[in-house]
């Protein structure tokens, strides 16, 4: 086996799909090149090299000719050229802008029409600098164009999205037949990774919290685990990210410890689940946020109110919706066939102390949302 064989990749078709319709966009808005910067976690370099970033890292792109993947670590090289299908990897040294600006000089680019993914994310010295180097270019966002082609799925993406399913499914069974009172929620974190690591999988966020199911204080999952520890009638609630490959799928489930679930957490669950399926029934092309907002509604009909938001797409944006009494603004937004997002009703009681999250990644189609994820449905007694 040689390096190229080491990693995932897509096909030779799937790129030059991608390359096609990013250049089409180019030339639709008279791009010359798109200068993409990258982070750990950010995924826009990848969708264009495969190179899942560790650090900070740069991608130009032109609209003729062959692209170039810079680095932030030279001992990175070896690594990322063997994840790359983009042949010219290369370390930008100390800083990127003196490589990127002779780059750009090298191309022939210094009058050109840039274009900046994500504009908005990038830092503003590195904008500055490059304005200032390049007077007679112009640097404009192109983040907006990128994200459009990224949000609708190809079926090669589709089964790498599928795969993190799995192993968000394999973190909850090893959850279900793990959890017991005496562990900490440390110890529950640990179960989490151990379930997926060996499989291939990257983590994402893993939120948890636990609680006393009959005098609750926490109704949300938390970002960082506590030495709280786990006993008899608690409930661990939980918001799980594992990444295959760039590719993340999210997954919500609650685990009752060694006793049933209280008739409140019973109640919420319930409200949950039906705001999960009637939202999912209408993931289809030319829905709305307005139409998905009307489909939690089961969330207040049941005397509850939310926090977290209801729907997402990647990275908890794209968009971010809430139910009707949640914080979040309306953000106008239309499904599309093969979009996938994140369907996550958090369901509070109106003193804020009791509240779960059940939720799962669907794929958009003309029938209505197909999960991602195989894990059940339910409300399992654990320990």
């Amino acid at each position: 086996m040689n390096d190229k064989e080491l990693f995932p990749r897509f096909s030779d078709a799937e790129y030059a799909r991608r390359y096609s319709a990013i250049r089409d966009a180019m030339e639709k808005d008279n791009f010359d090149a798109i200068l993409i910067s990258g982070a750990r976690g950010s995924s826009e370099v990848h969708y264009l090299s495969n190179y899942l970033a560790q650090s900070p890292c740069w991608l130009l792109f032109p609209r003729e000719g062959e692209a170039t993947v810079f680095i932030h670590f030279f001992n990175h090289q070896p690594c990322a050229k063997a994840q790359s299908v983009v042949e010219d990897v290369r370390w930008y040294g100390p800083t990127p802008m003196p490589t990127l600006a002779e780059e750009i000089r090298r191309r022939n680019l210094a009058k050109s029409r840039i274009g900046l993914v994500s504009m908005r994310a990038m830092a503003y010295g590195y904008v500055s600098e490059l304005q200032r180097q390049f007077p007679e270019a112009e640097f404009i966002d192109f983040g907006p164009q990128f994200g459009r082609i990224r949000r609708v799925r190809s079926e090669e993406e589709l089964v790498y999205l599928r795969k993190s399913g799995f192993l968000t499914d394999l973190a909850c069974e090893a959850l279900e037949n793990n959890l017991r009172p005496g562990l900490t929620e440390q110890d529950v974190l640990s179960i989490v990774y151990s379930a997926y690591i060996k499989n291939g999988g990257d983590p994402g966020i893993h939120f948890i919290a636990s609680t006393n199911m009959t005098s609750p204080d926490r109704f949300v999952p938390w970002q960082k685990q506590t030495s709280r520890v786990l006993e008899k009638g608690s409930v661990v609630i939980t918001e799980l990210t594992v990444s295959y490959w760039g590719y993340s799928t999210q997954i919500h489930r609650p685990f009752a410890i060694a006793k049933e679930p209280s008739p409140i957490h019973r109640k919420l669950f319930d409200a949950a689940l039906e705001c999960y399926e009637n939202i999912r029934k209408i993931c289809r092309p030319g829905t709305t946020s307005e139409q998905i907002i009307a489909a939690s509604s089961i969330i207040e009909e049941s005397g509850f109110t939310s926090y977290d938001s209801v729907f997402h797409g990647e990275a908890g944006k794209s968009p971010e919706l809430g139910s009707k009494s949640a914080a979040h603004p309306l953000e106008p937004w239309t499904l599309q066939e093969n979009m996938v997002h994140v369907i996550q009703p958090n369901p509070v009681t109106k003193d804020f102390k009791a509240g779960l999250q059940l939720g799962a990644a669907v794929v958009v189609k003309p029938n209505g949302g197909e999960p991602l994820h195989n894990y059940p449905f339910k409300f399992p007694v654990c320990g």
